[in-house]
């Protein structure tokens, strides 16, 4: 408990050991590497900068940008200055950018590009305490007033002269209660929410997760998530700062795969659509594969399932069963690990629920995926299931603090001082989250076993309650679906019905090498598919995912969409969680018309 400030440890970090590798960062091509003590010293001079701008403790400084090294050194910096970090997920559109900037009466705003820029313009009066914009390179048509990260880090270093210890003595005042972020919530029910997390809030997080994963500088991350957001900034980038992990800055979703096989990390945070598309990925390319290829795949597989269990409870494997899982590791397990850049040791799935299932099937794969759960009022985790202490379909105990119990409508409550100081500027919605007793009212709905092992079932606002009065929860449905390999997205669909349907999108990689293997002609994706060829395939396979499922809560009959679901309309999240109220109410007319003249039916 001695660390006061997220600003103060790390700077405490670069005394320790300067010369060693903070950060990597691809550069005309190739990765460049910056020492704790290189980072420290680009930090310094933007954090001075700021204060030379007028930067007071507590002040909302924000950042609109895509991931890249400069998100991460203007985060440190303002929390260096004092300020209140505001990070702005560089996908939202124009509208939600001026309500995030409103509302945190940011005085200053980073910005990466035209685009992002061009999102602040003509809005000066719904955005009035804007002050300053710095962009992290010259942009062509930007107001006079704006300036460069460079320029900025001119001015920083020229006020450095002239108070040489000015960023210190304000880091120094810096103490655990003060505010360090505004975490706005992905908006799925209306506007989102400034979460407000105090410096304490995050080193309480690291001090848990410390003592729950093994974690340490012998291991290397990899970090791709969005900045903005509570997981990847938290449990990535601060918990490795804090730990003394090098960081890679991942290129980019589109340049995962080879950043991997450049770095080979040994940990990697992940949201469950990453693993579905790994996982779709995968099974396009055994599909691919010549008979005898996809046999012994599938004969792996199947080694791998039952091995699992012994790997679980770490007893041993009997002899025939141990032979058997080694044959399948050098045959194909080890080539599909090599993928990962071969030293994972483990991979994190956490920001929305995961399909038992595709846990169980990296498993079998010998790849540990570790579902953990939190939000962003409580400061990223608040749960993990640790290597060696695993229940598959569950995310895990409680970190070290952290007080859990169900409330009578099966609501999660979370106590600890990784809980949250309340909404900025939203008093009512404060209050309607934290009780009296300090309880956070999660949303969520779940069960926690005799283990204290946690289980969440659904979201409260999203429970589904058929005509027959069945309480559903949606999303363990709509997971279970996306581990087949043809569907990208689902939505379950029957409030007040007397059966389920459901709103499909397709994974088009996979639908279209399905279609040319079968010699099915045509013009583009939307056209395929609304091929009756494709209801044919799509109707099947959800009737034997089905069989895994209560007949109440199967799905009876579906729509197939001819294209993805967008945050550009609407219908995503930027952490590409579904808008439910928003998908229900635009594709209503379709979906109800799924129920003309059936009283009931089977896909």
């Amino acid at each position: 408990m001695a660390d006061r400030s997220i600003a103060r440890k790390f700077f405490d970090r670069v005394a320790e050991h300067p010369d060693r590798l903070l950060f990597q960062n691809k550069e005309s091509g190739a990765w460049r590497k910056y020492s704790w003590a290189m980072a420290g010293e680009i930090i310094r001079e933007i954090g001075q900068g700021l204060l030379a701008l007028g930067v007071e403790p507590g002040e909302r400084v924000a950042i609109l940008s895509e991931n890249r090294l400069e998100w991460v050194f203007t985060d440190l910096a303002i929390l260096a200055a004092g300020g209140v970090s505001v990070g702005i997920y560089p996908s939202v559109l124009a509208a939600e950018v001026e309500y995030i900037v409103g509302n945190s009466e940011a005085r200053v705003i980073f910005v990466s590009n035209a685009g992002q820029l061009q999102k602040l313009a003509d809005r000066a009066e719904t955005m009035p305490t804007l002050e300053q914009i710095i962009t992290y390179a010259r942009i062509p048509g930007a107001p006079a007033a704006a300036i460069t990260l460079e320029e900025l880090r001119a001015r920083g270093r020229a006020d450095a002269e002239a108070h040489p210890d000015a960023l210190a003595e304000r880091t120094a005042s810096l103490d655990r209660e003060d505010l360090a972020l505004l975490i706005y919530t992905s908006g799925t029910t209306g506007p989102p929410k400034g979460v407000m997390l105090s410096h304490g809030n995050i080193l309480w997080v690291y001090e848990a997760m410390a003592r729950a994963l093994d974690i340490n500088d012998t291991d290397q991350n990899l970090s791709y998530l969005p900045y903005a957001h509570v997981y990847e900034r938290i449990g990535g980038i601060y918990f490795s700062i804090f730990r003394g992990l090098p960081i890679a800055i991942a290129e980019g979703l589109d340049k995962l795969t080879q950043n991997i096989a450049e770095i080979r990390p040994t940990i990697l945070l992940g949201a469950p659509r990453v693993y579905e598309k790994i996982h779709a990925g995968l099974m396009r390319n055994v599909e691919a594969m010549p008979a005898w290829q996809k046999f012994l795949f599938h004969w792996a597989m199947k080694v791998g399932e039952a091995a699992s269990p012994y790997k679980l409870s770490g007893e041993p494997m009997p002899l025939g069963l141990k032979l058997k899982n080694a044959l399948a590791g050098a045959l194909i397990f080890n080539k599909i690990k090599d993928r990962f850049g071969g030293r994972i040791r483990f991979m994190v799935s956490a920001a929305a629920p995961i399909a038992p299932e595709l846990i169980r099937f990296f498993h079998a794969l010998d790849i540990l995926i570790l579902e953990g759960y939190g939000l962003s009022e409580s400061s990223a985790p608040s749960h993990v299931n640790r290597p060696g202490e695993i229940k598959f379909g569950t995310v895990g105990r409680p970190l070290p603090g952290v007080e859990q119990k169900i409330a009578e409508d099966g609501e999660i409550l979370l106590r600890g001082g990784n809980i949250f100081k309340g909404y900025f500027k939203r008093e009512e919605d404060t209050r309607e989250a934290l009780d009296a007793e300090g309880w956070f009212h999660t949303g969520d709905i779940g069960e926690i076993d005799a283990d204290g092992y946690l289980k969440i079932t659904d979201r409260k606002k999203d429970l589904i309650i058929t005509a027959g009065g069945k309480n559903i929860g949606p999303q363990n449905i709509e997971n279970l679906m996306k581990t087949d390999r043809f569907i990208s997205e689902f939505l379950c669909y029957g409030d007040q019905k007397k059966f389920l349907v459901g709103l499909v999108t397709l994974e088009e990689e996979s639908i279209r090498q399905w279609a040319q293997s079968r010699g099915l002609a045509f013009q583009d994706f939307a056209e395929l598919s609304q091929k009756p060829e494709v209801k044919q395939l799509l109707e099947g396979r959800i009737a034997e995912l089905n069989k895994q499922l209560p007949s109440y809560s199967t799905v009876k009959r579906i729509i197939i969409l001819p294209k993805q679901f967008t945050q550009d309309e609407g219908e995503v999240t930027p952490t590409l969680k579904l808008k439910r109220k928003v998908l229900n109410r635009k594709y209503r007319d379709p979906l109800e018309a799924l129920y003309a003249g059936v009283d009931d039916g089977a896909i």
